[in-house]
């Protein structure tokens, strides 16, 4: 198996989620380029935020098997264009993030995934009290076995 990409606009909590799948402490961090990790890229939100930056992320999921499309429940918009998943060649799951905050729409980040091209079901997540974290343990699990296989 190779890395999973992760995309999403800024602060949809990309690095957060990272950070808790590998047990690291969870903080908030600007990520500035490209994060290359063994497990992960994560990207910057920029890279979706930006047209012209599109490529960075098509040609990055040429180094990845999976990639992870991050949507915050809390934004009242999509930076995803539409059908975007569909210029990528790889698996691409939906993550709705930020799902326990007061104004989290998970219906509507639902809407913005789907509008991306991308496929239900999606994963919901908080980072606060670890909600939806341990389904993608597993599905981190199963992706290295595979990778050891």
């Amino acid at each position: 198996m190779g890395r999973i990409l992760l995309i999403g606009g800024i602060g949809a909590g990309k690095t957060s989620l990272k950070q808790m799948l590998m047990n690291e402490q969870v903080s908030y961090r600007k990520t500035q380029m490209l994060d290359f990790s063994n497990v992960f890229i994560d990207c910057p939100g920029e890279y979706l935020e930006i047209p012209r930056f599109y490529h960075v992320l098509i040609d990055t999921s040429h180094q990845v098997s999976e990639i992870w499309a991050l949507q915050d429940a809390t934004k009242q918009r999509t930076f995803y264009p539409p059908k975007f998943s569909m210029v990528f060649r790889k698996p691409i799951i939906g993550i709705i993030t930020k799902v326990d905050l007061p104004k989290a729409d998970i219906k509507q980040a639902g809407s913005y995934l789907n509008y991306a091209g991308i496929q239900e079901p999606f994963y919901t997540t908080s980072l606060i009290d670890e909600t939806g974290v341990a389904p993608l343990r597993m599905r981190l699990e199963t992706l290295n076995e595979l990778r050891n296989n």
